[in-house]
């Protein structure tokens, strides 16, 4: 799958490329939750069709060090979209991508560094960066320059996927909904996750059941509706009846 970068971001794409004496960048979108990873390309500078066919069709980012969740989950990693440089000690904390490296020399790429930015666990944007290995060298590469404006493409890429997603069908409601609206959405969403067993305890405490009425009612012990009471609070995030009431009421589950 392929989607597109706006002007902007293809401009400074190249800017980047052609600034800090790079030859080539690779844009794209790994989901690393699945059984399987998953990528969707965003923008290429400089890199054949074919390489990208080959690239995802062998599946060679299965292995890509760089949108590995055992090194991008790492605290000193998570959450810095920095270039992290492919001669970094930590990129060999993870399982050997040794196809991924044997792929990247056959087909001419020397691997300078990426940037990845962790949208979720497991759900990484990433900026790939590179040299080919036969060319005429181009000069040094000035990595704090590399480092800084990697880091303000990042903000471009974010920013462009966040106006994609608003534009999309129900974008804009549901970022409404979760942003303006929780009373109402959010609370109803959460609601809707309790157990049945949850939903009949929680209901009659919107009664005014105290625990003993709510243990004779429901046939439970009382032990185990506190259990329950428990668990329901954690789900909706709060801490006692009367914000259980609240959100029964705002997610319209309430007994009238």
């Amino acid at each position: 799958m392929e989607l597109t970068l706006s002007g902007d971001a293809r401009v400074f794409t190249r800017h980047i490329v052609d600034s800090c004496s790079l030859d080539s960048a690779s844009i794209f979108l790994c989901d690393r939750t699945g059984a399987a990873p998953r990528i969707c390309y965003l923008f290429h500078h400089n890199i054949s069709r074919e390489l990208q066919d080959r690239y995802e069709r062998h599946a060679i980012f299965h292995e890509d060090p760089f949108t590995d969740p055992s090194i991008q989950e790492r605290k000193d990693i998570a959450d810095d979209d920095g270039v992290l440089l492919a001669n970094d000690r930590r990129l060999r904390a993870g399982p050997s991508p040794a196809r991924y490296w044997h792929f990247m020399v056959e087909h001419d790429v020397q691997v300078v560094g990426a940037s990845t930015r962790r949208l979720l666990p497991g759900l990484y944007a990433t900026v790939g960066l590179h040299r080919r290995r036969a060319a005429k060298a181009k000069g040094d590469i000035v990595f704090p320059q590399l480092d800084m404006l990697t880091r303000r493409l990042q903000d471009l890429i974010g920013g462009q996927m966040l106006r994609q997603l608003l534009s999309s069908a129900n974008g804009l409601s549901s970022f409404r909904s979760s942003y303006f609206d929780r009373s109402d959405g959010a609370s109803a969403l959460v609601v809707q996750r309790l157990s049945p067993r949850e939903m009949e305890i929680a209901t009659l405490v919107c009664q005014g059941k105290q625990n003993k009425e709510i243990a004779y009612l429901a046939d439970l012990t009382e032990h185990t509706v506190e259990n329950h009471l428990r668990r329901i609070y954690a789900k909706l995030s709060i801490h006692n009846r009367s914000a259980l009431v609240a959100a029964m009421v705002a997610a319209g589950t309430a007994p009238h």
